[in-house]
């Protein structure tokens, strides 16, 4: 399970095959007094340099942790690479 504290933000950010094509994604998770937000981004890596027009940017709000984890790993978030997130944070 991920253990989280108030405001912190855990994920990870990666370069992965889909489909035979590379994609950069970032996945994360905050807690914020009693709500879990996640956020979802992925973008073609031929594609950064256009992101705004094919990138991909969700963000959600749950109650509980357990549907917060539920949502990102349903968008491919794998929970053994979460992290706190250093420098800059995605939420």
């Amino acid at each position: 399970m991920l253990n989280l504290t108030n405001l912190q933000t855990k994920g990870y950010d990666e370069l992965i095959e889909i489909d035979g094509d590379v994609v950069y994604q970032v996945f994360a998770i905050k807690k914020n007094n009693g709500t879990y937000s996640t956020y979802y981004y992925t973008v073609p890596k031929n594609k950064l340099d256009q992101a705004e027009d094919y990138e991909i940017e969700e963000f959600n709000e749950f109650n509980e942790l357990e549907l917060a984890i539920k949502h990102i790993q349903s968008k491919g978030a794998n929970l053994s690479r979460f992290n706190i997130f250093k420098g800059n944070k995605p939420l």
